[in-house]
């Protein structure tokens, strides 16, 4: 019989941005086990596990305020709405032995963290995670793209997300069609779960252990499972996300101009920069794609990073020497209960044309740079 076979991805993204650069691209693999091959890449670029873009504004003569609870270029404040937006995107919630499948795995994620000295996470219901596993199922593969073209982020979004993502992701067992089943061992499912779990927290070095990063990432709040499975293979996915902001109503671009109308959920949150990545129009993706060419195998990130976005300048004061990527925001109103509200003009952005483009709101939070959101819009 073949041995059953495992792959393993892990999507931790970063975008480091200091003003004048980016962190070096990683591409990691994960060693073969003596029961388990894991053949697969670890799918990850441009990454960390706390998904961060920081910006410490070194460049102008005045430091990019880090937490602006004034009303910059607006003419009077904001009035904020009293309800806040509410995604239409119908969440998955499992029933039955599939609800106890994503509880045991929640509770072995939360071992791991407890044992790390972290606070667990909860279980969310974003449908990107079991949508994402039954497309690994169905077309007998293992990538954080999909069929659809969507990378996590994008299906995040799609399915009601609002915030930051970090996805692990893992396709064991027979994962070739045309073989004959029968030529694979069986499986049993929790204990397969628990063996991914086990790889990804305990057998991770050649991956540089971006698996486990992930996973005791400390600004994860909640994870959203993806569990589809028969007695021959199994397709599990893991997608992490933390809760820092909340929308009165969905960024937009329109005309030319972003809009962000939201609170945070902290006061220890402080907005520091709006970053604006950049994906090509979607295409549908074959299997022989996702399991063999390298633009889908060995990595992805948060597209191209095009603009940022920054607070305008205090009252009587100017950037100097500011990187030509640089957007001042027209409007950038932050109050001191956390509620926002930042306009921009980013047709330098949108020069690219149709395509999706990714907001990233950065932040800082006792002292650490943390992605708040990765929040896809697409242009047609």
């Amino acid at each position: 019989m073949l041995p059953l076979k495992s792959r393993i991805f892990s999507a931790l993204l970063i975008l480091m941005l200091v003003i004048t650069g980016c962190s070096t691209p990683q591409t990691k693999t994960p060693n073969p086990t003596s029961t388990i091959q894991t053949t697969a890449t670890n799918k990850t670029t441009t990454t960390t596990t706390a998904q961060t873009i920081t910006t410490t504004a070194t460049p102008p003569t005045t430091t990019i305020p880090t937490a602006t609870n004034d009303t910059a270029a607006t003419g009077m404040a904001t009035v904020f709405p009293t309800t806040v937006y509410m995604p239409g995107a119908a969440p998955y919630e499992p029933t039955g032995i599939e609800l106890e499948l994503f509880q045991y795995a929640l509770s072995l994620i939360n071992n791991d963290r407890q044992s790390a000295g972290l606070p667990p996470v909860t279980l969310a219901y974003n449908a990107a995670a079991q949508k994402h596993a039954q497309d690994m199922f169905d077309n007998y593969f293992g990538s954080h793209w999909g069929t659809d073209g969507l990378k996590p982020y994008m299906r995040y979004t799609q399915a009601g997300g609002l915030n930051n993502d970090g996805e692990n992701s893992a396709y064991s067992g027979w994962d070739n069609p045309s073989d004959n089943p029968n030529n694979y061992q069986s499986i049993n499912v929790r204990e397969e779960i628990a063996y991914l779990q086990h790889i990804m927290m305990y057998d991770d070095a050649a991956s540089n252990w971006g698996h486990r990063d992930t996973i005791l990432n400390k600004f994860y709040t909640r994870v959203s499972l993806g569990i589809v499975y028969d007695n021959k293979r199994l397709a599990l996915v893991q997608q992490f996300e933390g809760k820092y902001v909340e929308y009165y109503s969905a960024p937009a671009i329109s005309n030319g101009n972003l809009s962000l109308l939201g609170r945070l959920t902290s006061v220890d949150i402080k907005i520091n920069n709006i970053s604006i990545s950049y994906d090509p129009p979607l295409q549908t993706l074959t299997n022989t794609q996702l399991t063999s060419d390298s633009t889908y195998t060995d990595g992805y990130g948060l597209g191209d990073r095009l603009n940022f976005v920054i607070p305008p300048p205090p009252a009587g004061q100017q950037y100097a020497n500011l990187p030509p990527n640089a957007i001042i925001a027209g409007k950038w109103e932050i109050n001191d209960s956390g509620q926002f509200a930042i306009q921009a003009n980013i047709n330098a952005s949108l020069s690219k044309g149709k395509g999706v483009y990714t907001i990233v709101i950065v932040a800082m939070i006792n002292g650490e740079s943390v992605n708040l959101t990765n929040y896809s819009i697409v242009i047609e």
